[in-house]
Formats: structure tokens, sequence, C-alpha cells
């Protein structure tokens, strides 16, 4: 994650920038908000397609077309269609289901424009009833609506207000007369007012998701992620991970001797610490991977795609010269322990967790490290203000075959 995305960016401009970007597009969306808004826009859409086939089982009966039902005429072939495209979404199986995880959007996409071409085809059937025409419409209008229950961003806004404004454009639409104009209001003018509508409440449901996404999934202090929902990418990243038979690496970061620093700088100044600490390794990860706080001055860090050794390498620079710097001139330093799910042979995702922990423990007791990071024996000249300017990163030997127990110095 960039560092422009974290919330510790406490300039007005910069948290309505982030904010603009995100309710413009959703490729620049977090990991928090995306999973959270995949999750809305399963749930929304599976509800929608429900609706879609109540609304069919009932259609003929509010047009009287159920005498013509199983006749093979192209307008019923088109409603068969529209059902099997909300059969598809409720069933919510294993067809497609990659396909509506990279794209969770898509299922409602069929579902609109699968109504949005069963009322084009009504309109264009000179056998179709006028009663046909205003059923169709009204189903087309109805889940217009419910786009105002979906986190949308305003490209997608777009792309949906297209579907209405394509059939005005090919003249589909009446313009004012005909069964199908509401009163003395067109047809088109509906369409585009309605639709409009729901288009503006989807851009709030998108910002309130973004702001119970900050106060819920990320810690305020430290701009991490918290841990419930740390766990949960945990679980996903593993998954993922596993299906698709890829590395994935956990790093379990330690501040050293953070309780010395609160008990001699003070809370207060402990916090700016913390806070500029998470700061830091947000900023200099990758923007796939993933920081937790994981409790007190504990971070877990997900590294999906890395094995051990690139782990190693990655960590190691993202600590290099300390986390933050401390009141009397020196570094905060850190102690981590790296596990993966490959070479360690682990099944679970918190016994991954539980494996990088158990390492850093094992280092801050063997090592006998002091509050820098470095261990007892490292000479003075490696300390921060006693010669050149280094950092250590400590680093259980399993994490790759060439290392050591010593203590890396760079």
């Amino acid at each position: 994650m960039p560092a422009s995305q974290s919330p510790l960016s406490f300039t007005l401009r910069g948290r309505l920038r982030c904010d603009c970007r995100d309710l413009v597009v959703p490729f620049f969306h977090n990991d928090a908000l995306r999973l959270r808004r995949s999750e809305i826009l399963r749930h929304t859409g599976r509800l929608a397609a429900g609706f879609v086939l109540l609304f069919m089982v009932c259609a003929p009966f509010w047009d009287g077309s159920y005498e013509t039902l199983l006749s093979a005429s192209l307008l019923n072939v088109s409603r068969l269609a529209v059902v099997l495209v909300a059969l598809w979404v409720v069933l919510d199986g294993r067809i497609g289901a990659r396909l509506r995880r990279k794209l969770p959007l898509l299922p409602f996409s069929l579902l609109m424009l699968s109504g949005g071409a069963l009322f084009a085809l009504s309109l264009a059937d000179p056998a179709a009833s006028d009663a046909s025409i205003m059923t169709h419409a009204l189903l087309l209008l109805a889940m217009g609506m419910l786009l105002a229950a979906m986190p949308l961003s305003l490209i997608e806004v777009c792309a949906f207000l297209a579907i209405p404004a394509a059939l005005d454009v090919s003249g589909l639409l009446p313009d004012g007369a005909g069964v199908v104009s509401a009163g003395v209001m067109p047809t088109r003018v509906l369409f585009f007012v309605m639709t409009l509508t729901a288009g503006l409440s989807a851009l709030l449901q998108l910002h309130r998701t973004i702001v119970n996404i900050r106060q819920i999934a990320q810690d305020p202090l430290t701009g991490a992620y918290s841990r419930g929902f740390g766990s949960e990418m945990l679980f996903l990243g593993f998954e993922a991970a596993r299906r698709n038979c890829r590395p994935f690496s956990v790093a379990f970061v330690d501040l050293d001797n953070f309780k010395q620093v609160n008990d001699e700088f003070g809370h207060d100044r402990g916090d700016r610490i913390l806070a500029k600490s998470g700061e830091s390794l947000i900023a200099g990860l990758r923007r796939g991977d993933v920081v937790v706080r994981w409790g007190g001055e504990e971070f877990l860090v997900l590294l999906p795609g890395l094995t051990t050794g690139q782990a190693r390498e990655v960590m190691r620079r993202v600590v290099d010269k300390g986390l933050a710097e401390l009141p009397d001139g020196s570094r905060q330093r850190c102690s981590v322990g790296i596990a993966e799910r490959i070479e360690d042979k682990i099944e679970e995702p918190h016994s991954l967790v539980d494996l990088a922990d158990q390492r850093m423990y094992e280092i801050k007791k063997d090592q006998e490290t002091d509050g820098m990071g470095f261990s007892q024996g490292a000479s003075r000249s490696s300390r921060p203000g006693g010669g050149a300017s280094s950092a250590t990163v400590i680093l259980h030997p399993a994490c790759e075959t060439s290392l050591s127990v010593s203590t890396i110095i760079t």
C-alpha cells in the first residue's frame, strides 16, 4: 500500500484527494475496501436476482401473456434468458466463481443487460401487447433503482446510465405519447431521472463504505489494518496462495524494548513512535502487501507471492534504517520472524503466524537483543551515533539456509 494511501496523512487535502479517487474509479481501492465492497455487491446482486425471478414469475399474469408463454417467440426466449441469468446469480455456484471474484459487479451487470434487452425487444416486437411493454419497462426501472443499494464508483454509475441512454439513442424509447409514457412525463425522462438518482445514491453508499472501512478495518493510530480484519485477509490470502500453488510469507514484527521507550519518554511520545513505525512499514511495502497491527507494538506483515528469501530481503530493506526516530536521536529497531507456507509445510494460516511469532521470540531470547534490535555482542561502531549508520534485522536461521544464527548487519 503506498504511503499516500495511509490514514496518517493528516492534511485535509490528502484525505479529499484519496476520497475523490476512490469514488471515481475502483482500481485504486485498498484491500479492505475491495473485500467489503465485493461482499456487498455479491449479496445485493443475489437479492436483486431473487427479485427478478419473483417478478418474472408474476409478469405473465400481470400482462396476460401466460396463454402464449410456451410459444417459441423471440420475446419468450428473451424472458427465459433473463430467468437463467437470475438463477445463475442466485445459486452463486462454482460455474463462473473465479470470474465473479475478479468482477464482483458482473452478475448485476448481466441482469441489467438482460433486462434492458428484454425491454428493447418488447418495444421492437409488433406482436407485444402494451401491458407486456409496460411490465418489462417496470422491471428495468426497478433494477435501476436497485443500484441505490450498491457501493458504486462514478465510472460504474456512468456505465449503468449508458443502458437507458443507448435505448434512447437507438430510438427505442418513445418520446411522449403511448402507454409506456408515465402521464405527461416522457419515458426517456423517467428513465434518466430515476437511474441518475439511484446512481447518486450508489456513490453515497460507496462513500459510506469507505468511511466505515476506515473506522472499523484500520487502526486509527498506525494506519495498519486491525487484527480482526487482518485475520480475514490472512485467511483469504493463504487460501488463494494454496489454490494457485503460490508461496505466501508472513513476517512478525516486534518493536524492541518498546515498554522502556514508553517509560523513558512517556506514553504520548510512545504513541507517536508507534504511529511512525506503522507508517514506515506501510510506506516501504508493495501495494499488494498487508500490514496488520496484531497487538500493542506487534505488527503482522502479509507478503503474498514471496518465498522466504524474498520476504527476508524485503523486510530488511523496509526496516534497514529503523522504523522511527527516538527523542534521543537513535532509531527504533525491531525484531522480525518470517515463515512461509510451502517451505515450512504449514496447512493452516494461523499456524503460519504462530511459527513466525515463535521464531521472533526465539531470536529475542537467543540473541539477547537490546532496545535497538542489535545483539548485545554487536560493536558500538555498528550502532546509531557510534560510527557508520547501519541497521539490524534479526531473522530465524530457518528463513534461509545460508543464514547463520548471528545478527545480520548491513
